[in-house]
C-alpha cells in the first residue's frame, strides 16, 4: 500500500443512524489519521464513507435561524436581522450571500472523491479471518455506490443554485482546485443522470435483507431513481428549456419508472401526518431523509410566542392558506360571506396538519389566541405578523412547562417521498401530451390518476378532480397541490423559479383577525410586496470564490 500523509479529520462515532442512535452531526471527539491508517481498517474507512453524508441538507431553520421558504411567498420570517430577509428585500449579492453553500458541497465533494480514490480496490486482507469478514466486504461493495450518489447530489444542489459550475471527479490540491473551470448547467446534470442511471442498477432496494447492518437513511436504488425524476422535470420545466415533448416523456418515464416498481422498492402512500413525525425515517412514502440530532431546537423556534418556550420564527402566509381548497374541491374565496366568517371549516386536512391558526388547540392544551390583543399575537414582541405559525414537522409532543420530561426529539428532514414522484409525474405527463387522461402501453396511468391517488390518502381524502379539465386548467390545480402537498419541505423556492414564475410571488399577504365580545372576525391584507429581479433565478457566486478563482463567471445581473 502507498504511503500518503494527508492528514484526515473523523467523527469517531460516526455512523449511519436510525431515529433510537446517536446522531453523527451530535458527536464532537475528533481523531486525526493518515489515510494510510483508515484505509487499513475497516471501521475507519466506514467512517470515511460516511463521513460524505454529512454533508446532506436538512432544512430546518438551517439559513440564520429560518427557512427557506421564508424566502417564498408561503412565508415569512418574524426576526427582521434573519439573512433569508435578503431574499425578499432585494440587498442580496455576491458581496451579501445568502444560503451560500459552494464551499459545503465542495467540500462534500472532495471528501467524496478521496473515498473514491483512496478505496479503490481494498480488500482488507490482514482481516480476512474476522468472524464478519466475509459480511463486512458485502457492504464494502456498496460504499462506492452510495458515496457516488452523494457526490451526483452535491451537484444537483451546486447546479440548482449557481447554474454553471465546475464539475470535479479528482482529488486536487488547493491550487488545482482554485484554477478549475465552470463546466456547464447542462454537462453536470448529464454526469448526474448517468450516475442515477447506473447506480439504480447496483444499489440495492434496501439494506435490510442478507446484509450484516440494518440502518435506515442510506441511500438505495430508489434514492437514485428519485434524484434522476426530480433533475430530468427541472429540466423539461421552463427556466431550462423550451417546450420540449421529449423531455417532458423523459420526465414522465423516470418517474413512471418508480411509480412502475413501487411495490417492490417498499414505496406506497402513507397517511400524510406519519410523514413528519418522530418515526418518519420508517413511513413507507419516504424514500430519503436526512435525521438530525435529538433536540428541541427546531420547537422552540416555531411554537408561537405565547406558549412556554415558544419564540416563532417561521410565519406561514395568507397567500399559503388560501392555497388549500374547501373539503369539496372548491377553491376557497375570501368574496364568499360564509367562507370569510368561518374561514378554517371545511378546508382540506392538509391544512391543519401544516399550519396553525387562531382557535387551534396546539401545542399541547393551548387554545391558539391570534386575535390582535390575545395571547399569541401582536402587540407581543414577536408574535406571528401573517396571523399563523408553523405546524408541520413540529413535535407536538415537546414541552418547555415546567417538570416537563420531553423537552428534545429526533427530526428526519424529507429529501425525496413517493407523493413527489407522483406529482412530477402528473406534471411531465400533462406537458407531455396536452392531456390530464393521456395514458397509453408505456405510460399506463394517466396525469389525473396520479394526483387523485394523492389526494385519496388515508387523512386526506380530498375529492378526485374532474375528468373534464383542460390541459391549462389542470396545470393551475397541479401546481397548487405541489404547493400544499410539499408545503415546507423545500420545493416552493426552486418550483417558481423552474415554472418562470418568481415575479408572480412578491405581494404577501396576512390575515387581521379581530375580537369584538364574542366574535372574532377575518380579514385579508397586503402585508408586504418584495423585490423580484430577473437575476434572482440563480444565486451569485460569492466574490471570494470569484477572488481565489478567477476562471469562475458571475451569474448574470449579479
Amino acid at each position: 500500500m502507498k504511503k500518503n500523509i494527508l492528514k484526515y479529520y473523523l467523527i469517531s462515532s460516526l455512523c449511519v443512524c436510525s431515529v433510537t442512535s446517536c446522531d453523527f452531526l451530535d458527536c464532537d471527539e475528533t481523531s486525526v489519521y493518515t489515510i494510510e491508517d483508515i484505509v487499513s481498517s475497516y471501521d475507519r474507512t466506514k467512517q470515511l464513507a460516511t463521513h460524505v453524508y454529512s454533508f446532506l441538507p436538512n432544512g430546518f431553520c438551517n439559513i440564520d435561524g429560518a427557512m427557506q421558504d421564508a424566502g417564498t411567498d408561503d412565508a415569512v420570517h418574524v426576526y427582521q436581522t434573519s439573512d433569508v430577509q435578503r431574499f425578499v428585500n432585494g440587498t442580496w449579492g455576491a458581496n451579501a450571500v445568502v444560503d451560500d453553500q459552494w464551499s459545503h458541497y465542495y467540500q462534500g465533494i472532495r471528501a467524496a472523491n478521496v473515498y473514491l480514490k483512496e478505496a479503490e480496490g481494498l480488500t482488507f486482507e490482514d482481516w480476512q479471518y474476522n468472524d464478519n469478514y466475509e459480511n463486512w466486504m458485502k457492504m464494502f461493495q456498496y460504499y462506492e455506490y452510495e458515496v457516488r450518489f452523494l457526490r451526483a447530489y452535491y451537484y444537483f444542489e451546486l447546479i440548482r443554485r449557481y447554474q454553471n459550475v465546475p464539475l470535479v471527479t479528482e482529488v486536487l490540491t488547493a491550487e488545482q482546485a482554485n484554477a478549475v473551470e465552470p463546466s456547464s448547467f447542462e454537462e453536470v446534470a448529464d454526469f448526474i443522470l448517468r450516475e442515477c442511471d447506473e447506480l439504480k442498477t447496483l444499489l440495492p432496494v434496501n439494506f435490510e435483507d442478507g446484509l450484516m447492518d440494518k440502518e435506515t437513511g442510506r441511500i438505495t436504488r430508489g434514492a437514485a431513481m428519485a434524484l434522476a425524476s426530480r433533475l430530468r422535470l427541472y429540466l423539461a420545466s421552463p427556466l431550462y428549456s423550451v417546450d420540449d415533448k421529449e423531455k417532458w416523456k423523459e420526465a414522465a418515464r423516470s418517474a413512471y419508472e418508480i411509480i412502475g416498481q413501487a411495490s417492490a422498492l417498499g414505496y406506497g402512500l402513507s397517511s400524510y401526518s406519519a410523514l413528519f413525525d418522530e418515526k418518519n425515517n420508517t413511513a413507507i412514502e419516504n424514500i430519503l431523509v436526512r435525521t438530525v440530532a435529538e433536540s428541541g431546537t427546531f420547537e422552540q423556534y416555531n411554537f408561537p410566542m405565547g406558549v412556554e418556550g415558544g419564540e416563532t420564527s417561521t410565519c406561514p402566509t395568507e397567500n399559503l392558506v388560501s392555497a388549500y381548497e374547501m373539503t369539496d374541491g372548491t377553491s376557497f374565496d375570501w368574496n364568499n360571506a360564509e367562507m370569510r366568517a368561518h374561514p378554517y371549516q371545511n378546508r382540506d386536512p392538509r391544512l391543519a396538519m401544516t399550519i396553525a391558526y387562531n382557535g387551534m388547540q396546539w401545542p399541547g392544551d393551548n387554545t391558539l389566541e391570534i386575535w390582535e390583543g390575545g395571547a399569541n399575537a401582536l402587540p407581543l414582541n414577536n408574535a406571528t405578523v401573517t396571523g399563523y405559525y408553523l405546524k408541520k414537522y413540529v413535535n407536538n409532543d415537546i414541552s418547555f412547562e415546567p417538570g416537563s420530561t420531553v423537552t428534545k426529539r429526533f427530526h428526519s428532514w424529507i429529501l425525496f417521498r413517493y407523493g413527489e414522484i407522483l406529482l412530477n409525474y402528473a406534471e411531465a405527463m400533462v406537458n407531455a401530451f396536452d392531456s390530464p387522461t393521456y395514458k397509453d402501453a408505456e405510460f399506463p396511468m394517466s396525469a389525473l390518476e396520479a394526483v387523485n391517488m394523492l389526494r385519496n390518502r388515508s387523512d386526506v381524502k380530498m375529492p378526485p378532480y374532474p375528468n373534464n379539465l383542460s390541459k391549462e386548467d389542470f396545470i393551475k390545480r397541479l401546481k397548487n397541490e405541489r404547493r400544499v402537498e410539499l408545503a415546507f419541505e423545500g420545493h416552493r423556492f426552486w418550483d417558481v423559479r423552474r415554472w418562470n414564475e418568481l415575479e408572480q410571488t412578491a405581494d404577501i399577504y396576512k390575515v387581521q383577525v379581530t375580537k369584538n365580545g364574542d366574535q372574532v372576525s377575518y380579514d385579508k391584507q397586503l402585508y408586504e410586496t418584495r423585490v423580484v429581479e430577473p437575476q434572482m433565478y440563480f444565486y451569485p457566486i460569492s466574490n471570494s470564490e470569484l477572488f481565489k478563482n478567477g476562471n469562475l463567471k458571475q451569474n448574470e445581473g449579479w
